[in-house]
Order: structure tokens, then C-alpha cells, then sequence
């Protein structure tokens, strides 16, 4: 017998019953993983430790700069990566985790495979972002969802290894992990889940699971030499992914030398070339570790004393000397404070550490050496005259003036931005004035400081424009100068007068030269010396050819040496040698950029930068030709008689260059080559009458005037150009496409001339464009769609002869397109690149840190001092700074303090009202921008009082808030000036979002932008799934034109009225289909259209008049024929009535 059942009874009383409230249960399932991490930081041994003030999670620190710890319960340890270190207790395992969040459901398992067969085993984490079901009286209670584990070694069959189901109820998200031991294999495994509970899919039922993440794991315990190492361990309720971590603290220590303190960047007595290890940030002794450390750098190709440390000590000193900063402060002017992740190319990764200190890296002589762009202990290596070049000749050169910067937009690391990329521009308003607005945008590797960013972009551009090179050949001397040294050039042509040339004897501090000079007392002759240096002194007297300087050469000159004279009115100018080459004649090449040494104080400091005179010759006007010919001759080529005019002309004493022109019959002028010839060739000319003229020009680029010749009748080509032989269009998107031929016997077409019109009308049609020969083809563009125009061409050949019109008479026709489609691709992408886009597509993210920042409002402290703008809480009332504020000053005071709103809190409710207002004027590199910002928030939150107190509630954290916040910005400057607006409402219970934002600004600045955007954008976010909806106006104006837009984001667009109140859409877009009720439309391009009764014209009356098509064929006509007759054809066929209505004739069914 089995047990007895158990019967329920109950009963109710008579009349009216009571229906019973549903219940909801409590949440039973709560998470409680814990992540644990072990972060490799960097390679090598570390110099500093750092404290919670230096771990990020997330870019928040552990604990902040109050001491408030941000994350609690958070544990880590640190290895600083030297030999000898000892693992970390805790970790007996390597581990890692990818984050996965892939739904699992029970009709589909989740199969991975895994190939790493050093794998001990594997760790699966769970989640379910909720888990309930509601019965059919509504009442709330968990559910359970069973499932199971399976694994397949070496592609065998699957073993269960874990079979278990998850019972209770969450609203929040719950997750589990469940480790996997792995067997041995040879191949690897296939992990597989399975669900075994069925997905509901219903409303009523939560039940979705998730595989949040796989976690590979080796047993070991494993120290990590030479590797600084992180252990962090945190709760994973902190987090809703695992969060990023990062570490501030002096890293690696590297080879530097044994009189150098890093840290106070000293330098003691005279290095002996011996070094210490020690952490340093000086970029020179990082490319010294790169070259030389054998684990990660080049060390096990280049040995230390293949590396020229002693110019790298040189360059290292000038890195750490104080520079101003640009705040009234000094600081070092070079900093290496890069983090290298990865593998990298070591040439690459040499020349952009050299990039740091202005730097340049090459192999010479057996050394890899490392030159920089500062000022040097010598001002000059060796010189170069006309005496000791080939042929005495210098070739000069510079950049085209469409490279000439103006502008640098320098980015760097910014550590006030969690070390996120910023730019800092710099401009020369000189070059600006000069060149216009040119910018270009550098990358500052390495480098965290605004000023120092600065210095760079001021570098680039002056180095950019100082562009002047200059490259020559000379003899075997041409081994002493290496890329990087400073080399005079005394080039006497450029001077003006006589500035270089060779020793003819010397005798103590006398030097005779080879030339009479105009030296004199004062000036510096530059001497080659024996040794393959040059020095200079300074001169005391002249005594015809015979120099006297006031100090006596290092080592005595030798006769047939080299000379140079730098004189304060004609100074020698100066190159950086940038590269030697040995060329097959066993000469040497060298070239060589201009260098400035007085540029380094005007980076520094900005200095004032004179220029310096290198030349006496004066700028003077070239005398014209003094005359001008014109012959004409013809030869056969190919079986064709070509006719030549040439045109010459006498030589100009200084001339370099001449211009010529030429014109045919009162035609335009037709410019030919410039050239340094004294005559020139047009091939192909026509007969008639033609003149030419010609002026000359200097080496400083004047001109002379014109020298025309007599007007001359030329014998040439009869007879005009032919027509094209063919011309087509197509069809393109807002355009038109353009093609045509050329016929046999066109060689000599100058250019194609094409003509357009609306109407099919030559006479009425305007010229479109000139087309160089033997270009065939031409796009018309910026039309508007289905725009249809008729077009013509014709040739001209180089003499000036205009051929006919092709075609005759009618036109080609073009149309632009006028498919929706491509057209629609392209707005859609258009209008996404606007602001008004990019905004509308944006999340709304833009004032939560407004309303996070009352959760940071902290009571008065008497013990502390608060800086402008802190908020502090007095009884009920909030309070902001108005300056810095002493010790024991309390609000409310109106001299420190403005009551700025209330706060009202108890153990579960908080409501808060603030009103801030801010205003600032600040200065940076002599741009004055004055800002104002207010803001005003109203805000309410609620918790559930569990009964554990006050702290504990507070520590829990709000349940549901609302918030109403109102910022309004503005900014002015003398380039710029903007004014934004925005209102956010906010609503939020437990993980469910609601908000809605309307944002106004107005832009403008002196580049010609013009920009006003409003936007109105709705968001919620439910189940960890954001949705958003907007709209918006904005108008922008550009130096590419202007457009406005009217942009809707939403799945349906619908106008809506109410008609005796009903709703009625005229109107509606959805699902990328546009629904129209009535419509009416002047002109229309429709690709293809679907009737679905009739369609007809607007006069149509039935047997009298106008035109009906219906859907099954029938098609009635009623055409007027003059006079009042008519005619109707319709499927049965056709008849004709006279003005009195008769019948006259009938055709098809007779009986109809």
C-alpha cells in the first residue's frame, strides 16, 4: 500500500470574494567568483614598486589620491623581474581567459576545440543575466536549467564529465565556473556543453544561459626570471567583464654610465666608459640598451663596443638639460617614456628612438653610430671651396613649396587622459603669412609632455623649412666627413666674392692665400688642417694676401690645404652632411642640408632666428634679346609632310633661362618650355601669319620685357582639323560620363572642346571644357538626378585651327542617373560623416559623470583644504568653492563658499539638487580662450533597507534613481568660438536604463567652419541590449561647401493625423519601405511601377475625353482631333466622331 493522499480543502465565505495578490520570491542565487590574474608587466628587472595609488583597473586606480579606496578587497602582489625572484603564493597555475558571452541553447551545444596539449585543464564560467518564471496567477519564483559537460580526447568519442542544473531565482546577472580536468592527449581535445532543459521562448520565462567564458590553465609554480610580474585578485561582482590592468611605475633598468644619476640627470667628473645598471627614462641610453641587450635587442650581433657610446654620452647630456616648459618651470628636454608590446623591425625601431633627441643612426667604419640635431662642441667638420670639388661645381636644390608646413599637429601621451592620444599644434604665423595654412601631423614617440611635443612640431617645421641642399663630387677627402657632421661650403659664385680657395704657405700665425680677399680684422678663416679637421680663428690684421690671426693653429697648416672666410656682412654658409657615396669613377658624392646652428635657441626659448647673409651679388634686371626670327621648313615623316617654324634668337649676357610665346592670325598667345637654348621648334604649323616674342631671365629668377619679332607669313599645314569620330555618354551617379575618339590624321590636335546645352540646340549650347589632347574622355559632375543635357565636340589642333562640330546637327544626349538605390548608399554614407551623424549614431554617454559626481560629494573636513570648485556637504546643504580655501574655514562662508543646492539622505532615499557654475581664462602659446560652464542636476535615488545599518546600505550601493542634469558650455578664443547645450533625463532600476537627451550647439572658427547641431536621441538599456532612437537638424559649413540635414534614426517614420478621432497616416516608412496614402507630383523618374486598378490622366471622363490603362488590359483613348472630334481605342478596337458626335469610322469588333 502506498501512502495515503493528501487532500486539500478549502472553503470561502458567501458574497463578494477578494481576488489573491501574486507574490514574487527573493533572489537565491548570488555570484561568487573570484578573477584571479598573473600579469607579465615588462621584461627585465623593474626599479620601483608600485603601491595601490599606481594600479589601474578599468583606469581607476585601486585607491585614489584622498585615499578612498575605489575597488575593496582587491589583493595583488609584485615581482620586480630580477634572477633570483620566487614565484607568488596563491598561483599554482598559469591561466587564460577569453571572454566569450555566447548564448548556449539546449538545441544547439557549444563545441570548442583545444590544441594546446600542455593544458592540465580547462575552466568554463557561466552566467545567466537572469533565471524566474512567472505562473499563470502571476506569481514570480526561479526555474531550474540542467546541463552537462563532455569531453573528446585525440578525436575520440565524448565522455560526460560534469553533469549538474542551476535552481533558483536571480534578476541579476549570476555566474558560476566549473573546472574540467583534461587527460593526457597527443592531438588535443574538444570541449562540449549541452542544455539539457528546452528553451521556453516565452515572456514568462527567464531562462537564458550564457558560456561567459573558457579559461586555459597548466599547473605549475613557476617564477618568471627577468620578467616583472603582477598578481591581482578581485571580486568578479565589481566588474561586468574582466577589466583592463595597468601599472604606473619606473620600469626596467637599463645600462647607463657609473657617473650618472638618472634621477637628478648630474653627471660626475670624467666618465671612464664604464656602466652601472639603473632605471633611466634618457632616450640615449635606450637606443644604447636596444643595440646592446642580447635578450630582446640586437646584442647577439652588436657587441658594446660596436656602439659609439661616447657621442651617445654627448647626446645624453644635452637630453637632460632644463629647458623652459612653458609654465613658468624648467624641465629636461628629452623624455623615453614608451611601452614596446610587441615585435618591431630594429632599424625601425632605432630611427624612431633616434626620432626623440632629433637623431639619426647609420653604420660607419665599424661602429653604429648615433648623431643628433643639437648644437656641437665644434661648429664644423671640414670645409668645401670650388678648390678641392670636381669641376668646382655645387648643385643646389630645395623643396617644392607645396611641402613648405606651416602648421604641425603634434600627438603625444597624455597622462591628465589615462595616457590616451593627444594633439598640440604649433604654427609659424610668419610661414603662415607666407605659404598659407599647411599642415602636417607627426607622431611624438615616447613623449608625455605637452611642451615637449611643442618643441618637436617647432623643430619640424623650421627643419622643414630650411630646406636648402646642396650635393657635389670631390676626391678621396670625401671619406672624412660622415653623415651627421657639419660641413662650410665657400662657394665664390654664390658669394659674390672671393671666399675660398688653397693655402700658399704659412708660418706660425700667418697663412698666405692664393687670391687677393677682402679680409679684414675681425672675420674668421676657416683652415683644413693636416689631421682631416678644420678649425677657425680669428683674424688680427691683413697685409695684402698675407692673414694674421690673433691665436696660432692647433697643428700647423700645410700649403695646398683648404680656406674659407666668414666675414659678418658674407657669412660661409653651413650644411649637415646626410649622405657619402663612393661612385664608379672613385670619386666621392656627398649630400648635404642647410644647417641653421642658431635655430636650437629659438626652439628652446624662442629666441628670435636672424639670417644670416650668404651672398653680396645684387639683384639686378636682364637686358631682352635683341631680336627675334622666325624661319619655317618641312620634312616627310611617315610618308607625311610636317611644317617647322623655329623661332631664335642672340644670347642675353646673364641671362640663365628664356621665355618664348608664340600666336598664329591674331590668335592667343601659346607658351613654349622654358629653356636655356637660343632657339626653339613648333612642329606641325599651319599657314599664315605668325609672330613670336621672348624675354630672358636671371639666375634670381627676373625677367626681362618682351622682344617681339616682325610678323612673318609662314607656308604650313591647309586646311582645318577633322572632326572626333565618335562621341558617347553614360549614365553616372549625379553625373554625366563623357567619351570620344580621335581619327586618323589627328596627331597634331592641341586640345578637344566640348560643348553642352539643355535643348537639343548647337547654336544655344555653351562651351563645357577644354581638353589637353590626347585625353578621351570627361566627367560631368554635381548633377541632379535624371538632369539630361545634349552634347558636341570639336578639335583644335597646336597651331590654333578649329575643326567642325561633331555631330552635325543633333546632339548626343547624356542623363545622369536616376536609380534610388545607389543614391540612397550614397547620402546614408554622406550624412554619416556629418556631425549631426556622428552624434545621432553616438550612445548617450555625454553628462554621466555629472550625475556620478554626486556619489563623490564628501561632508566638511576642518582638517583639510579644498581647491576652487570643490563641493563639499554642510547639514543639508551642498557648497562649492569659490577660491582655495584654509584650514577651519567652514560654509557657509560668502567669502570661500557658495551654496550651490541640498542633500537629503536617509538609510534608502537620497534626493539631491545642485547648481554649479564655473568660469575660466586661460592663456597657452599665446591664445587667450575664455570659458563658462553650468550645470544643474536634480536627482533621486532609493534603496531597500536591509536592516544592516547605514554603512552597509551605503556600501550597497542606489537601486533606482532618477536624474535630470542641464549643462551649458561656452568657449571663446581669437580662433574660435562654440556654445553647446544639453539636457539629459535619466531613469534607472537595478540594470534597466531609460534616457533621453537633447543636445544644442553652434560652432565657428577662423578656418571657415560654421557648424549648429540640435538633436533630440532616447536610449534604454534592458538585459545588457542597448536601444536608441533619434533625430535631428544641423547645418555645417566647410571649406567643401554647405550642406543641411534633417535626419531621423528609428525602425518606423510615420506622419500622423486624427481624423474624427481616428488615427490616420498620410505617411510611413518602414522596414525600408515608403508607404503613401495620396500623393501628388510635378515631375517624376520612376524605374519600375506595379497598378493595381488603373491608372489614368487628370481629364479623363469616360467615352469623351483623356486616357484610362486598367490592370486587365483595357486601355481607353479619347484624343481630340480639331474641330470638337474625337477619337477612342480600346480593347476591342477604334473609333472616330465628328464635332457633332457621329460615328465616321470604326475598326476591330464592329458590334462594340
Amino acid at each position: 500500500m502506498g501512502a495515503a493522499a493528501q487532500i486539500e480543502i478549502s472553503g470561502e465565505k458567501g458574497g463578494s470574494s477578494k481576488p489573491k495578490s501574486p507574490t514574487e520570491a527573493n533572489d537565491s542565487l548570488r555570484s561568487t567568483n573570484l578573477a584571479k590574474m598573473l600579469i607579465a608587466v615588462g621584461e627585465g628587472e623593474f626599479d620601483s614598486v608600485p603601491t595601490d595609488y599606481d594600479i589601474y583597473l578599468d583606469n581607476t586606480p585601486i585607491k585614489d589620491a584622498s585615499g578612498n579606496i575605489n575597488f575593496p578587497n582587491v589583493k595583488w602582489d609584485w615581482r620586480s623581474g630580477s634572477v633570483d625572484q620566487s614565484y607568488i603564493p596563491g598561483i599554482p597555475s598559469v591561466e587564460n581567459e577569453t571572454t566569450l558571452n555566447i548564448e548556449l541553447r539546449s538545441d544547439t551545444p557549444w563545441v570548442r576545440s583545444i590544441t594546446n596539449t600542455q593544458l592540465s585543464a580547462a575552466r568554463v564560467r557561466f552566467a545567466w543575466p537572469a533565471l524566474q518564471r512567472q505562473d499563470d496567477e502571476g506569481n514570480v519564483g526561479g526555474y531550474r536549467i540542467e546541463y552537462a559537460i563532455d569531453v573528446a580526447t585525440d578525436g575520440g568519442a565524448y565522455q560526460q564529465v560534469l553533469l549538474e542544473a542551476v535552481d533558483g531565482k536571480t534578476t541579476t546577472r549570476y555566474e558560476r565556473s566549473r573546472r574540467v580536468d583534461l587527460p593526457p592527449a597527443t592531438s588535443g581535445w574538444l570541449i562540449r556543453v549541452r542544455r539539457m532543459t528546452p528553451n521556453q521562448n516565452s515572456n514568462k520565462v527567464a531562462d537564458t544561459m550564457l558560456i561567459a567564458g573558457l579559461t586555459e590553465v597548466i599547473d605549475a609554480k613557476l617564477r618568471y626570471p627577468n620578467t616583472a610580474l603582477l598578481y591581482i585578485e578581485f571580486d568578479a561582482e565589481q566588474f561586468t567583464n574582466i577589466p583592463a590592468v595597468t601599472v604606473k611605475c619606473k620600469a626596467r633598468k637599463w645600462q647607463v654610465p657609473s657617473n650618472y644619476d638618472p634621477v637628478a640627470r648630474t653627471y660626475t667628473g670624467t666618465w671612464d666608459g664604464t656602466m652601472k645598471q639603473a632605471w633611466t627614462n634618457n632616450p640615449a641610453w635606450i637606443t644604447y640598451g636596444v643595440c646592446t641587450e642580447d635578450r630582446f635587442g640586437l646584442g647577439k650581433r652588436i657587441k658594446p663596443w660596436m656602439v659609439d657610446k661616447w657621442e651617445l654620452y654627448r647626446i645624453s647630456q644635452y637630453c637632460d638639460q632644463n629647458v623652459p616648459n612653458g609654465l613658468g618651470g624648467q624641465e629636461p628636454r628629452f623624455l623615453c617614456d614608451m611601452n614596446l608590446q610587441g615585435k618591431a623591425d630594429a632599424w625601425s625601431l632605432l630611427r624612431d628612438i633616434a626620432g626623440i633627441y632629433r637623431g639619426m643612426t647609420y653604420w660607419a667604419q665599424g661602429q653604429l653610430v648615433m648623431q643628433a640635431d643639437m648644437p656641437r662642441a665644434q661648429d664644423y667638420d671640414y670645409v668645401f671651396t670650388r678648390a678641392n670639388v670636381v669641376d668646382g661645381k655645387f648643385s643646389y636644390g630645395s623643396a617644392s613649396a607645396k611641402t613648405r608646413y606651416t602648421r604641425a599637429l603634434v600627438s603625444y601621451d597624455n597622462p591628465a587622459n589615462n595616457y590616451d592620444t593627444d594633439v598640440i599644434p604649433f604654427a609659424d604665423l610668419e610661414l603662415q603669412r607666407r605659404f598659407g595654412d599647411k599642415p602636417t601631423e607627426l607622431t611624438a614617440i615616447g613623449c608625455t609632455r605637452a611642451s615637449e611635443a611643442q618643441r618637436r612640431g617647432k623643430w619640424v617645421i623650421l627643419s622643414n623649412n630650411q630646406d636648402r641642399t646642396i650635393s657635389f663630387k670631390t676626391g678621396m677627402e670625401g671619406v672624412i666627413p660622415l653623415p651627421g657632421h657639419i660641413i662650410p661650403v665657400a662657394d665664390s659664385l654664390l658669394a659674390g666674392r672671393a671666399v675660398g680657395g688653397r693655402i700658399s704657405a704659412s708660418a706660425g700665425r700667418v697663412v698666405t692665400l692664393d687670391r687677393d680677399t677682402q679680409a679684414k680684422a675681425g672675420d674668421r678663416l676657416i683652415i683644413n688642417l693636416p689631421g682631416g679637421r678644420a678649425e677657425g680663428r680669428t683674424v688680427q690684421s691683413v697685409a695684402g694676401r698675407a692673414v694674421t690671426v690673433t691665436t696660432a693653429y692647433s697643428e700647423p697648416p700645410s700649403p695646398q690645404l683648404q680656406w674659407a672666410l666668414d666675414a659678418d656682412d658674407l657669412a660661409i654658409p653651413l650644411y649637415r652632411v646626410l649622405s657619402t657615396k663612393r661612385t664608379t669613377e672613385g670619386d666621392f658624392e656627398i649630400s648635404a642640408l642647410q644647417y641653421e646652428p642658431g635655430k636650437f635657441a629659438f626652439i628652446d626659448t624662442g629666441a628670435r632666428l636672424e639670417e644670416r647673409p650668404i651672398s653680396v651679388i645684387p639683384i639686378t634686371v636682364v637686358p631682352p634679346p635683341a631680336s627675334v626670327t622666325l624661319t619655317s621648313n618641312y620634312a616627310v615623316d611617315q610618308g607625311i609632310a610636317v611644317s617647322t617654324m623655329n623661332i631664335s634668337w642672340p644670347a642675353v649676357n646673364g641671362a640663365v633661362a628664356y621665355d618664348v610665346e608664340w600666336r598664329k592670325d591674331n590668335g592667343n598667345w601659346i607658351k613654349v618650355q622654358r629653356t636655356g637654348a637660343t632657339s626653339v621648334d613648333v612642329t606641325g604649323i599651319y599657314a599664315g601669319a605668325y609672330l613670336a616674342r621672348v624675354r630672358a631671365v636671371s639666375a634670381f629668377d627676373i625677367s626681362s620685357i618682351w622682344k617681339a619679332s616682325s610678323l612673318t607669313q609662314l607656308s604650313g599645314k591647309e586646311g582645318l582639323p577633322p572632326s572626333v569620330s565618335f562621341l558617347t555618354t553614360t549614365s553616372e551617379l549625379f553625373g554625366i560620363g563623357i567619351k570620344w575618339g580621335f581619327p586618323v590624321g589627328a596627331e597634331d590636335t592641341q586640345r578637344t572642346e566640348v560643348w553642352y546645352g539643355p535643348a537639343n540646340d548647337l547654336g544655344a549650347a555653351t562651351k563645357l571644357a577644354d581638353l589637353a589632347y590626347p585625353q578621351a574622355d570627361y566627367r560631368m559632375q554635381s548633377l541632379l538626378a535624371g538632369a539630361t543635357f545634349f552634347f558636341w565636340a570639336r578639335l583644335v589642333d597646336r597651331t590654333g585651327n578649329i575643326g567642325p562640330f561633331y555631330p552635325v546637327v543633333n546632339g548626343v544626349m547624356g542623363q545622369a542617373s536616376s536609380e534610388a538605390g545607389p543614391i540612397l548608399d550614397m547620402l546614408a554614407g554622406k550624412i554619416s560623416r556629418t556631425e549631426l551623424g556622428q552624434d545621432l549614431i553616438s550612445e548617450i554617454d555625454g553628462l554621466q559623470d555629472q550625475i556620478d559626481a554626486l556619489d563623490n560629494i564628501l561632508l566638511y573636513d576642518a582638517e583639510k583644504t579644498y581647491i576652487k570648485d570643490d563641493i563639499v556637504q554642510q547639514g543639508q546643504r551642498l557648497y562649492q568653492a569659490l577660491q582655495a580655501v584654509p584650514l577651519n574655514t567652514p560654509p557657509p562662508n560668502p567669502t570661500y563658499w557658495l551654496d550651490v543646492g541640498q542633500s537629503i539622505e536617509t538609510a534608502n532615499g537620497l534626493a539631491q539638487q545642485v547648481a554649479t557654475n564655473t568660469a575660466d581664462i586661460t592663456e597657452l602659446d599665446g591664445v587667450v580662450t575664455a570659458q563658462a560652464n553650468s550645470t544643474n542636476t536634480l536627482r533621486a535615488s532609493w534603496r531597500e533597507d536591509d536592516g544592516a545599518g547605514d554603512l552597509a546600505d551605503a556600501m550597497k550601493g542606489w537601486d533606482n534613481t532618477a536624474a535630470i542634469v542641464t549643462e551649458e558650455k561656452v568657449r571663446a578664443s581669437a580662433i574660435e568660438a562654440e556654445a553647446t547645450r544639453t539636457t539629459q533625463l535619466q531613469a534607472t532600476v537595478g540594470a534597466n536604463t531609460s534616457a533621453i537627451q537633447e543636445t544644442s550647439s553652434a560652432l565657428a572658427n577662423t578656418n571657415g567652419q560654421l557648424s549648429t547641431i540640435w538633436s533630440v536621441k532616447m536610449e534604454t538599456t534592458t538585459g545588457g541590449q542597448k536601444y536608441a532612437a533619434s533625430f535631428g537638424l544641423g547645418l555645417q559649413v566647410d571649406p567643401s561647401g554647405v550642406s543641411s540635414q534633417f535626419v531621423v534614426r528609428a525602425d518606423t517614420f510615420m506622419l500622423l493625423n486624427l481624423a474624427n478621432g481616428t488615427p490616420v497616416s498620410p505617411f510611413a516608412v518602414t522596414g525600408g519601405q515608403t508607404f503613401i496614402n495620396s500623393a501628388f507630383i510635378q515631375d517624376g523618374t520612376i524605374t519600375n511601377a506595379k497598378i493595381g486598378n488603373y491608372i489614368q490622366s487628370n481629364n479623363y471622363v469616360a467615352g469623351s475625353t483623356g486616357w484610362r490603362l486598367w490592370f486587365d488590359g483595357t486601355f481607353e483613348i479619347n484624343s481630340a482631333l480639331g474641330a470638337g472630334a474625337r477619337q477612342i481605342i480600346n480593347n476591342n478596337g477604334g473609333k472616330v466622331f465628328d464635332e457633332n458626335g457621329v460615328k465616321r469610322y470604326q475598326w476591330g469588333n464592329l458590334a462594340a
